[in-house]
């Protein structure tokens, strides 16, 4: 008996892909990888900017609770701006973090002599924050990704009409 082999093709009508084909292929599957890379970064920055912002929030409303709590004719609610740095101690026993917390008081009505209102800005900064989003729409206030500012008011309900 004899034993048939298969033919053999020859070399030209092979099929597959051509170096050419595969490195095109390459190209493309390169291309669309540092577009997702590119977003996994975005995703990076804005998650610690928010970690910022919630720790920085935290803070403000701390000191905002604080000018609500005491009275009015307090000596801390004099008019003026104070400046001060916070450490949040991290969860794992490391330094933490520290932002500038900023107490901007100012008297905002005087009736006879008297202040009747007063507003109170709390600003917090983290230190070493990202840089700006897009510093061509740049807004002052608006510098950080991690800023917080609030903003009250206090009313003196001892000297009478309120009105303004």
């Amino acid at each position: 008996m004899k034993l048939r082999f298969p033919k053999q093709e020859s070399i030209g009508s092979q099929k597959g892909f051509t170096l050419l084909e595969t490195s095109i292929a390459l190209v493309v599957m390169m291309i669309i990888g540092l577009g997702a890379t590119g977003g996994f970064f975005f995703a990076i920055r804005y998650n610690s900017a928010s970690s910022d912002r919630a720790q920085a929030m935290s803070i403000a409303q701390t000191a905002i609770e604080k000018f609500r709590a005491i009275p009015f004719t307090d000596a801390s609610l004099v008019a003026g701006t104070t400046t001060a740095t916070v450490n949040v101690p991290s969860n794992d026993g490391s330094a933490g973090k520290n932002f500038t917390l900023t107490i901007t008081i100012a008297d905002k009505t005087i009736v006879s002599g008297k202040t009747t209102l007063k507003s109170i800005t709390v600003q917090v900064i983290p230190v070493n924050s990202i840089t700006p989003i897009d510093s061509s729409t740049y807004a002052s206030g608006y510098e950080y990704y991690g800023m917080v500012k609030l903003y009250t008011e206090r009313c003196n309900p001892l000297v009478g009409s309120n009105l303004h």
